[in-house]
């Protein structure tokens, strides 16, 4: 055989190795390079962040009954990534309050669940396409008017301070779910099943009063940020 011949069945037998190596980490090598990228962003500014209107209906005829102001802090989810994001979860991990002195304390009787997807009410969302994204609600405050018919009370906080109701899949019977005043961070983790959770903090500022304008209570009542950024 001359040269020509034994360098046509070198190339003939390097072509059928590369096509046996992409065949075999084909999966592998799409993994590496198409994958979801979860970001989350925070800014307390509608429609973000808003002053809206709650309402309490009866559950056997739909009639409202009852209806009142609250604030909804929400959080926006979106894939930066080239490959959809599949069974989105938002998960509360931790929750921790500021001591005086400035440390933080970790609330253990805190239940770490998954957020709820805003508007469809449901603690995982099917799919998310790059370049989209969606609202998670982290949770609201109501008018201290309506907190006893809201169920969103506490023994711990007098009648007409705020409460901060954070929005899990569940309302745990021990209400651990209600924040009282005060200045907390809340740990949370957004994972799908075909990419690893993200961690990120939010910084949630509680003072107690109720404000009618929504500027005002964003300044003086109800704040939420992440540490390293700041409020946007």
């Amino acid at each position: 055989m001359n040269c020509a011949g034994v360098a046509a069945a070198w190339a003939g037998v390097t072509v059928t190795f590369l096509a046996v190596l992409v065949a075999l980490f084909k999966e592998e090598l799409q993994r590496k390079w198409r994958k979801p990228e979860l970001k989350a962003v925070v800014r307390l500014t509608a429609p973000d962040c808003h002053k809206t209107e709650a309402t309490l209906t009866d559950w056997r005829t739909g009639r409202v009954i009852d209806r009142w102001p609250c604030y909804y802090l929400r959080i926006w989810i979106e894939n930066g990534g080239n490959q959809r994001a599949e069974q989105v979860q938002v998960f509360a991990s931790r929750l921790l309050k500021r001591r005086l002195d400035g440390t933080w304390d970790e609330q253990t009787k805190f239940l770490p669940m998954n957020l709820l997807w805003a508007h469809i009410r449901r603690p995982f969302l099917d799919g998310l396409s790059p370049e989209m994204g969606q609202y998670c609600d982290v949770g609201h405050v109501d008018h201290p008017s309506h907190a006893l018919a809201a169920g969103e009370t506490l023994p711990t906080v007098p009648e007409g301070k705020t409460i901060l109701a954070l929005d899990l899949e569940v309302k745990p019977n021990t209400k651990t779910h209600l924040v009282a005043p005060g200045d907390y961070q809340l740990e949370l983790k957004i994972a799908a099943s075909n990419c690893k959770p993200v961690s990120r903090t939010l910084e949630l500022n509680l003072s107690g009063e109720w404000y009618d304008d929504e500027r005002q209570m964003f300044a003086e009542g109800l704040g939420m940020r992440e540490p390293s950024k700041g409020t946007v």
